[in-house]
């Protein structure tokens, strides 16, 4: 009997016809993509599901290798830039933390002193110090010399150049890393107050009276000291120095006001009426003599024409100081040297590198160990996916048989289609890694002034023996999601192989 013609036929998406089958024959590759093409596309809310799943945890694990192999060669470039630092005695991943990568608090101040004593040494090529204590946005000041801009230099080669203006010649003039000036709109001729303290807080004092003009921006360098605000050791002395004397000065007043308003014989009460305005006095009352008086004003007199226009004071301390050494044989000779003594310590910042990166792989590990674990757990999906289908096409599998189909080709449908769902998952959960990378950078870049490359390749490294070498992550890894995906496919592949092509006809 043949079908009425309105009569509605169960939709197949493997080839049912003798013809097709026999095309199939002589173009495998063809059929095999078509057919898993129709499979998922039937199936495509299960399948776009199942490969979300593996997306995340792919995504999770692109994400986590590319941010730590990338920042990790950031962290190795900028530290190759410098030799030695020295600075107070505390924690030297610390000490490098915030003199290299102005990152974390100051360990302490060292004696400016000791600054003067390693740059006569005559094993250093040059030394450069650094004073921190302000910042202005959550962007550093750091006072040092006009030379640094000469004498520091990038691991290629080229000095801490001024793109724009020139460096700082006075107190109170400023150049600003090419971050700051874009993030904080300052331009040459600009001014600013910086806050107390390296952390930008609401609570922090202003510097109301003391502003600085910025007379240079420096060229992009990729590097921490594009966030940074450069400023000269007077300015940095200059507004702490100020502050403490104003301290001072207060408790200097109230102390002239106390010894004014005492008697001679008895001490002052506490409930004296003296002022600024004048004392009043007993009868018979005279003052000390004029050499033992304290003086009448606490300010200093304005300065005459023939002082100098900075204070001629010394500078008592600084944070930190960058040493180049003329040979690197007198690298680990001077830092046991320092590191001996009571004042200072010396630390190497590609080796505190290697040691924080060393800290932080643990924890990458762990995470890269969850996000596989997230890859498994999704791949399992594929062989619950695939099986769930499989009864409703036992039908289809059995007529595929009785016209012709062989076994393995049915085998390897099902292999491949579940091996396609898992590979597809793969795919684009890279994409969705480096799209987190991207997002990841632009903060990244914020607060340390390191870049990223987002969708650069990542390097994995295989081995060993001859294999040794490097091939990019993501193909690895999107190769790997489709070996898991086709072993997942195994127990389907293998039910659909064994089917009954007799007993599913009869049904």
């Amino acid at each position: 009997m043949k079908p009425s013609r309105g009569a509605s036929q169960p939709r197949c998406a493997f080839p049912t016809s003798t013809a097709s089958t026999e095309r199939g024959d002589r173009q495998p590759a063809m059929q095999t993509l078509t057919v898993i093409y129709r499979n998922l596309r039937q199936r495509w809310l299960s399948t776009c599901l199942t490969a979300l799943s593996i997306a995340l945890g792919v995504a999770l694990a692109t994400a986590i290798t590319a941010l730590r192999q990338q920042a990790q060669a950031s962290f190795a470039n900028v530290a190759a830039s410098y030799e030695l630092v020295v600075g107070a005695k505390g924690s030297p991943l610390q000490l490098v933390l915030n003199t290299v990568f102005h990152l974390d608090a100051p360990v302490g101040n060292i004696p400016y002193a000791y600054y003067r004593k390693l740059k006569a040494d005559d094993r250093v090529a040059y030394a450069v110090p650094l004073a921190l204590g302000d910042n202005y946005r959550g962007f550093r000041l750091v006072g040092t010399e006009p030379e640094y801009f000469s004498l520091v230099k990038l691991k290629d080669g080229q000095p801490v150049a001024v793109a724009q203006g020139r460096p700082f010649a006075a107190d109170y003039e400023a150049v600003v890393g090419s971050l700051v000036a874009r993030e904080a709109k300052l331009g040459l001729g600009q001014t600013f107050v910086a806050r107390h303290g390296v952390e930008d807080t609401v609570a922090a004092e202003e510097h109301e009276d003391a502003p600085f003009t910025v007379v240079g921006v420096l060229r992009e360098t990729g590097t921490p000291l594009d966030r940074v605000i450069f400023i000269s050791l007077g300015s940095v002395d200059e507004i702490h120095h100020d502050n403490a004397r104003a301290g001072q000065q207060s408790q200097s007043l109230l102390d002239q006001l106390n010894a004014l308003g005492a008697e001679p014989e008895t001490p002052a009460k506490p409930d004296a009426q003296d002022d600024d305005r004048g004392h009043r006095h007993g009868r018979g009352h005279s003052h000390k003599p004029p050499s033992a008086a304290p003086p009448e004003a606490p300010t200093a007199p304005p300065a005459s024409p023939a002082q100098p226009a900075a204070p001629a004071r010394e500078i008592a301390e600084v944070t930190a100081v960058i040493v180049k050494l003329r040979s690197p044989g007198y690298l680990f000779l001077m830092q046991r040297e320092i590191n001996k003594g009571k004042d200072a310590q010396a630390a190497l910042p590609g080796v505190e590198v290697q040691k924080l990166f060393a800290i932080v792989g643990t924890v990458d590990r762990a995470l890269l160990l969850v996000s596989l674990l997230v890859v498994a757990v999704a791949a399992a999906s594929v062989l619950v996916a695939i099986y769930n289908s499989l009864a409703e096409r036992r039908r289809e599998i059995a007529v595929l048989r009785a016209l012709g189909a062989r076994r393995r080709t049915i085998f390897a449908w099902l292999l491949w289609e579940a091996a396609a769902t898992a590979a597809l998952g793969g795919l684009v959960g890279v994409l969705l890694g480096h799209a987190l990378l991207a997002t990841a950078g632009t903060t990244l870049k914020f607060l340390s002034g390191l870049p990223l490359s987002p969708w650069t390749w990542t390097r994995l490294e295989v081995g060993p023996g001859w294999l040794t070498g490097y091939v990019p992550f993501e193909a690895a890894v999107v190769f790997g999601t489709l070996l898991l995906g086709a072993a997942m496919g195994l127990a389907p592949a293998a039910l659909a192989y064994r089917t009954n092509v007799a007993r599913y006809l009869s049904e």
